[in-house]
């Protein structure tokens, strides 16, 4: 079926109103909703955030009267529903070998309300968390503010789209009746021409009345015959205009990789997530080491003080300086604890400061061993071989210790992350290792992290080092780990590369210089 102008002109206008009414009745309200949704959400997650940060530093500087000035940031805001202040407890099982984490309201404002502590976002109500960990007590802070504000916005957007979508309608009704009238029969007798000019009539002109664009489309078509020549020329100009615009499209395409590669440098880097499970590994020993001496020391008072009584002086000395070991034990494995408290701060605070000198043999054992108690803590049935080798002369090297450290431990967790998968395929005879080889060269400091895994494939390795590109199935990796560590060592003008096949597994090699 073969439809007139004047037809299809109507059909033009009618498609062109309804896809114009389905984007303001339908779609730009929802796009808008959505908008006002998320910024609501981000708003109320902010808020919990200052509330909780706020209560993290009234409970640990145990100014418990600055809990109810935390709240006070919210508590006349008349979009609050609720804010409840939630506990986190451990509970063990009988034989102490695994644990739950159970939630109980601590405190509400107003007192009227009894939340649920586990309760979730639903119609009507927006629930957002923070947390606070002291180390007096952790667990959430839950704000509830209600959406009426973004529904009453919403009405007035739809309210609006319709207004507009009416008054398109009786536009488009007017344009159609006009277009029909003012653009058919011009349209029509160019057609005519046209084909009388394609069968070689060059002396053709058309007269058309009209002072609007048909107007001039028919004075450009009576000048298109006498004028081909010009129009070739106008061509060519058109082309290198092409090209300058093409070159200028490119240096626009550089400055973006550019400003990418910028933004993607200037990432934050949070891994402390990572670390969590190794350090209360770590932690453990120290703080075991310290209850034994203390129950032993404790013990060995009471025979002292029963020598002491019998009158037997030189026994009741020995057994005092054998309490005095205990306590410098003690002491030493305290301050083990101590150490690794202040390293987990170290880590998790953002690098801002100078570079320091730093003992780079300490930090790659440190990271190991968290690594490594980290997958245990995930996975009790994986076990895999680690060590550090060192040379004896390491000097000292001036970098970011938080930075190098966020290095170290993102190579470590892939290496054990590639044996893992290796072992899952229940090869014979397979014993997964990772090794950690520091040597000193000429001026330089040389960081090899070896793992006897599946190896990267050629065709990945041009691309493990662009961000956002991983291996890892969707949601075990951002693909942003390598791409800063790769930024980070070339920040402190050093060089990071890979070796890697199917049988000898793979080796990240750091080299850093020593000032």
């Amino acid at each position: 079926m073969i439809f007139s102008l004047k037809s299809r002109i109507w059909l033009t206008v009618f498609l062109i109103v309804v896809m114009f009414t389905f984007f303001t009745l339908y779609y730009f309200p929802e796009q808008q909703r959505k908008a006002l949704l998320k910024n609501y959400n981000t708003e109320v997650q902010n808020l919990v955030n200052s509330v909780a940060l706020g209560v993290n530093i009234a409970l640990t500087d145990q100014n418990f009267e600055n809990l109810g000035a935390a709240v006070q940031l919210v508590k006349d805001d008349s979009r609050l529903k609720f804010v409840s202040m939630v506990q986190c407890d451990t509970v063990w099982n009988e034989d102490h070998t695994s644990f739950t984490i159970e939630k109980s309201v601590f405190r509400t404002f107003p007192a009227t309300e009894n939340p649920d502590p586990y309760i979730e976002s639903f119609e009507g109500l927006v629930i957002k968390r923070g947390t606070y960990n002291t180390p007096i007590i952790w667990g959430d802070i839950i704000l509830a503010f209600t959406t009426n504000e973004i529904n009453r916005s919403e009405m007035k957007i739809r309210y609006t789209s319709l207004i507009v979508s009416g008054f398109v309608l009786f536009i488009g009704l007017l344009l159609g009746f006009l277009l029909s009238r003012k653009i058919s029969v011009p349209v029509l007798a160019l057609r005519d021409a046209a084909r009388k000019v394609g069968e070689g009539n060059l002396n053709l002109k058309v007269h058309i009345k009209s002072s609007d664009e048909i107007g001039e489309l028919g004075n450009a078509f009576n000048k298109m015959v006498e004028d081909l020549s010009n129009t070739k020329n106008e061509l060519e100009e058109n082309y290198k205009e092409l090209a300058q615009t093409n070159t200028t499209l490119k240096i626009t395409l550089s400055e973006l990789k550019s400003a990418q590669a910028q933004l993607v440098q200037a990432e934050k880097m949070a891994s402390l997530g990572e670390l969590t499970a190794g350090i209360a590994h770590e932690i453990q020993n120290p703080l075991n080491f310290v209850n034994n001496f203390s129950e032993v020391s404790n013990e060995m008072m009471d025979e002292m003080n029963e020598e002491l009584n019998k009158g037997d002086v030189e026994e009741a000395r020995a057994i005092s300086n054998d309490i005095k070991q205990n306590l410098e034990k003690i002491n030493h494995h305290g301050k083990r604890a101590d150490a690794i408290v202040k390293g987990m701060l170290q880590h998790s605070r953002t690098s801002v400061g100078p570079k320091e000198l730093t003992d780079i043999n300490a930090l790659a054992d440190e990271y190991l061993r968290l690594s490594y108690h980290g997958f245990r803590a995930k996975d009790k049935s994986f076990n895999a071989d680690f060590k550090l080798e060192v040379e004896d002369n390491i000097p000292m090297i001036n970098i970011v210790p938080q930075d190098i450290g966020r290095v170290l431990l993102n190579l470590i967790n892939n290496a054990f992350y590639a044996v893992a998968e290796k072992a899952k395929q229940n090869i014979i005879d397979y014993s997964p290792y990772v090794i950690v080889r520091i040597k000193n060269l000429k001026n330089k400091i040389e960081i090899k992290v070896n793992d006897n895994g599946d190896g990267i494939p050629d065709s990945v390795k041009e691309k493990i080092f662009q961000p956002f590109f991983t291996t890892k199935p969707t949601g075990q990796g951002t693909g942003l780990g390598l791409s800063l560590s790769y930024d980070i060592v070339k920040a402190h003008g050093g060089e990071l590369r890979l070796e890697s096949d199917s049988k000898t597994g793979t080796t990240f090699i750091i080299t850093l210089n020593e000032v």
